[in-house]
């Protein structure tokens, strides 16, 4: 899996440990992981008010994941796309960032499970995969704390390999 992120709340070892546990949560395998970029950024959009919403897409061609995440967007926001879904707020950038990052994940998954058009058009149907994110961002909301602490651990340095001195 590569990761590229642009946004300096995320970085590369963040990122890569809350897309192994989104991945986890939505039931994407490693090997269907492996192949991915992962790219974390913010929204700019001409059609949309500078940096005030959020978004992603998956492109299968590319095998990318795009999670866009808004400069000036105020909390609570909006999480749900109609009246059903009228009731789903995210409470802050960690919850719209893992709400997108599983909600893309499984547009992956659907293409890496499906074996026939028809399978891969009910798997990536919108509102399942809006009910799958909603549910990861609940399980994200039960252990918020300690997922967090997890994630935000700063990477343990590798120890320097020994130089052969110029005599060896």
């Amino acid at each position: 899996m590569k990761i590229e992120t642009k946004h300096p709340n995320y970085p590369r070892h963040v990122v890569r440990r809350a897309t192994a546990w989104a991945a986890k949560q939505i039931g994407l395998e490693s090997r269907h992981r492996k192949p991915l970029t992962i790219e974390v950024g913010y929204r700019k959009a001409a059609w949309y008010k500078d940096g005030d919403t959020w978004g992603g897409w998956y492109k299968h061609a590319e095998r990318r994941v795009q999670v866009l995440l808004g400069r000036n967007v105020r909390y609570p926001t909006p999480a749900g796309h109609n009246r059903s879904e009228a009731d789903r707020f995210a409470n802050d950038e960690w919850e719209v960032f893992i709400k997108l990052l599983a909600h893309e994940l499984e547009h992956a998954r659907a293409y890496a499970v499906s074996s026939s058009w028809e399978e891969r058009a009910r798997l990536n149907h919108e509102p399942r995969v809006r009910a799958v994110d909603w549910r990861t961002l609940l399980a994200f909301r039960e252990n918020r704390e300690a997922l967090l602490a997890e994630w935000t651990k700063p990477v343990a340095e590798r120890p320097a390999k020994p130089q052969p001195s110029i005599v060896d």
